[in-house]
């Protein structure tokens, strides 16, 4: 039996007739009994709460600044029952991949809470939630509802499975299916109908600055909406700056140069967890490619490659925005070194056993410990000179590229933080 929401639990009193025909025709060819599904919303003071019939009427927001908040035609009813459709479509993967992905599964699934989270730029998520007893596992549900999430859907769900394939370590999340409809009969801001399933990371949530005082230390919140927002100190966000490094040098593949990118802290496009270990998730992934084209391949190359590489991350990396979506500010030095720490360690990662590579690191630190203030300042100059000058960062990287310029040079020469790292002065080179 499939049991659609119900006036009386959840407030649903009409559901759009595509999802209806579309899960009769499933319903008529289901043996197994269809677990209940229930519609709510996650808020920022931790709560998640059933949504009555009322706000299941209002239409959800698309666009993710709240300073330029746009109403579309979709209502949260639409937008919840169309997952509910394409979980239900897609019921028998789906319930193979929750025995895989939990041990403890050995009975029916009871119910699933779809809870509509934080809109994010290209996509609105919502968690699905799989109740068995007292045990529950969690998935995501990404829904394209702007014009670029459409465009980008198939691309960035298959860019997400072969970056899963890569290196041993889990920077980014499962990916399971997409939905595989062309239908544009329909207003898709009305019945969307372009999504795909994912891993959901359990404690890991977005950070950003929101006090950036001069002079004083940087004070970041954790928007933990299992446990409520808290402030997180410096000293641990510098770590999760270094962490994000590291995970973007770990993807930079050294033969063909392809690279993430773009890439912003400020879109929530990595997330992080506190305890019991910290520990850093990327889960925005928009393009793989090569930013650099060279006509022949040399190790001359592939150094000026990985120089524009971290060049452009020391950049980025200290950007955010006030508590996510208020002005850009400019981390201070005190990132820098975290996030070049974070990129000789990638390095290192990527390639460990590797002899070969090791004596390459050992050689690119040595290119870089010798490279002059006005060498520097031409590879910064390049990478300015690839922004996009309207955009809304654009002012504030022009503002602070002299002294970042210095403090990167300045790093370099003392190279501190690469004691712990690598040491290679016995190697023959």
């Amino acid at each position: 039996m499939l049991n659609l929401p119900r006036e009386n639990r959840l407030g649903v009193n009409r559901v759009p007739q595509i999802f209806k025909d579309r899960v009769h025709d499933i319903k008529q060819n289901m043996s197994n009994k269809m677990p209940d599904f229930r519609f709510m919303l996650s808020s920022a003071d931790s709560q998640t709460r059933i949504l009555n019939s009322e706000f299941l009427k209002s239409a959800v927001p698309l666009c993710k600044d709240s300073s330029i908040l746009k109403i579309g035609s979709l209502t949260y009813r639409s937008y919840l029952t169309a997952i509910q459709t394409f979980i239900v479509e897609n019921f028998e993967e789906f319930e193979e991949i929750v025995k895989k992905k939990a041990q403890w599964f050995d009975k029916e699934i009871q119910l699933i809470d779809l809870v509509a989270e934080k809109r994010g730029a290209d996509y609105f998520p919502a968690s699905v939630r799989v109740h068995s007893g007292r045990d529950q596992l969690w998935f995501v549900a990404n829904v394209a509802l702007t014009d670029r999430g459409i465009s980008r859907i198939k691309q960035d769900y298959n860019l997400m499975r072969f970056l899963g394939t890569m290196g041993d370590q889990r920077f980014v999340p499962e990916v399971y299916f997409i939905s595989d409809s062309s239908d544009r009969s329909s207003n898709i801001t009305e019945t969307p109908n372009l999504m795909f399933l994912g891993e959901w990371f359990r404690g890991y949530h977005e950070f950003h600055v929101s006090s950036l005082v001069p002079g004083k230390q940087a004070v970041f919140t954790f928007w933990d909406t299992d446990n409520g927002y808290r402030e997180i100190k410096e000293d641990l966000a510098v770590k999760m700056i270094e962490r994000v490094a590291y995970i973007l040098t770990c993807f930079f593949d050294l033969e063909s140069l392809r690279e993430i990118y773009p890439w912003h802290l400020a879109a929530g496009d990595f997330i992080a967890k506190l305890s019991p270990n910290p520990d850093l998730k990327l889960i925005t992934v928009r393009q793989y490619g090569n930013r650099i084209i060279f006509t022949e391949d040399s190790e001359e190359n592939i150094n000026d490659a990985l120089i524009m590489f971290l060049a452009n991350i020391t950049v980025r990396a200290r950007l955010d925005r006030i508590d996510g979506v208020g002005d850009f500010v400019w981390l201070g030095d005190g990132f820098l070194e975290g996030i070049m720490r974070g990129f000789i360690r990638g390095i290192i990662a990527r390639n460990y056993l590797d002899s070969d590579m090791t004596k390459f690191c050992h050689n690119f630190v040595k290119i870089a410990r010798l490279k002059t203030i006005q060498e520097w300042t031409e590879v910064f100059v390049t990478i300015l000179e690839s922004y996009d000058k309207r955009a809304p960062d654009f002012k504030i990287i022009s503002k602070n590229l002299v002294n970042h310029i210095f403090t990167v040079f300045q790093n370099w020469q003392t190279l501190s933080f690469a004691d712990e790292i690598i040491s290679l002065e016995d190697i023959q080179v």
